[in-house]
């Protein structure tokens, strides 16, 4: 009987190590999960869900050529925000120095029909 007593003694006394391990476990998984969590919703390793928007200007004049825009379709976005230009080739010169022509514009709206 004595070894049958010993043997439940000892049997109690891992289930209870086994249970703490567990509750410890969770614990210490409950701490690190606003580290993850904060991780996680960085930009560097979540992508965004806010799907980007540009601002466009709408404006009526072309900043490259100073023409009117009509009803041309090409557009152009830089730095967030949609430029509309006249023709094909105003649109390969706005690639090739954007920055340029968004200072200009940014410099005298009124100037592209921007209200």
């Amino acid at each position: 009987m004595r070894n049958f007593n010993g043997m439940m003694t000892k049997s109690l006394w891992i289930t209870a190590a086994a249970a703490f391990a567990i509750c410890f476990g969770c614990m210490a998984r409950a701490d690190d999960k606003p580290a993850m969590q904060a991780q996680d919703s960085s930009p560097a390793t979540q992508p965004s869900m806010v799907p980007f928007q540009a601002v466009d200007l709408h404006n009526t004049i072309c900043p490259v050529s100073g023409d009117k825009v009509g009803d041309s379709d090409l557009v152009e976005v830089y730095d967030g925000k949609v430029y509309h230009l006249c023709c094909p080739d105003c649109h390969k010169d706005f690639e090739k120095d954007p920055a340029k022509y968004a200072a200009a514009v940014a410099a005298n709206p009124a100037k592209y029909g921007i209200n």
